[in-house]
């Protein structure tokens, strides 16, 4: 008899199923400036271990805000709610995904992340997918998004700056004015934040607030990082995702 039970074991034949799992992000491996850079140290797992993954992936969505905020920003709801009620109600959606206790997260964190409107980064003449790949194992990835008016944001690694580039999701929408992270008056329009009207075609990454029209308008995104792959049947799959932090984007001029 104990043969047996070491050989169902063994084969998982007895109905005990398999679960693959992703490491996360540690999140005391990200440190930000202020709110406008993160370092990122990527973990290094070993691949013949964790052989179903395929890419690190980061989650935005953008808001628009009449909140200057200038240093640290704090993750109260007060605070948040402050610079955009929807980012306080989708930081509060997506905290108990980021639980430290959470590891079977996979369709319920994609679907999550879609049902708020949020999509993957992308960079301007590269694919982030081969640059975030298994080569980024261990590496340190830079998110820079200083405030020099009319600087595109940058993701850096291994010495190389790429411009980071909005979604399109997958051709469903049409970012204006164009696929930057730039703070622009396209950007920041109401009439254009698809994400919360029914004007979906346009910016869909958006989340409008209404603003006076006698006050500045900002913006600021929200980021997610994640390890992405697949199973032997291509399903896919995700680690618990990480919260990267929220930064504010810089003047187009």
């Amino acid at each position: 008899m104990p043969i047996l039970i070491a050989l169902c074991l063994l084969f998982s034949s007895c109905g005990i199923e398999n679960y693959l799992f992703l490491p996360p992000v540690p999140a005391g491996d990200i440190h930000l400036e202020l709110n406008s850079r993160a370092e990122i140290a990527l973990p290094d797992f070993d691949m013949s271990e964790y052989y179903y993954f395929s890419h690190f992936t980061i989650y935005y969505r953008i808001y628009i805000s009449d909140s200057a905020e200038s240093g640290d920003i704090q993750l109260s709801q007060t605070n948040l709610g402050r610079i955009n009620s929807s980012l306080a109600s989708h930081y509060a959606a997506l905290s108990p995904y980021t639980n430290n206790d959470t590891t079977n997260v996979s369709a319920a964190i994609a679907s999550q992340f879609n049902t708020l409107k949020y999509y993957t980064l992308h960079l301007e003449n590269a694919d982030i997918d081969d640059i975030l790949g298994a080569g980024a194992l261990g590496a340190r990835l830079t998110l820079d998004f200083a405030q020099t008016p009319g600087r595109q944001p940058t993701l850096n690694m291994n010495g190389q700056e790429y411009p980071l580039y909005r979604s399109t999701g997958d051709g469903n929408f049409n970012p204006r004015p164009n696929r930057f992270f730039l703070n622009d008056t396209e950007l920041n329009s109401s009439e254009n934040a698809g994400g919360d009207t029914v004007n979906s075609l346009i910016n869909n990454d958006v989340a409008n607030k209404t603003i006076s029209a006698s006050l500045p308008r900002y913006t600021y995104v929200n980021m997610y990082i994640l390890a992405a792959g697949s199973d032997d049947n291509y399903v896919a799959l995700y680690s618990r995702p990480t919260h990267i932090g929220i930064f504010r984007l810089p003047d187009t001029n």
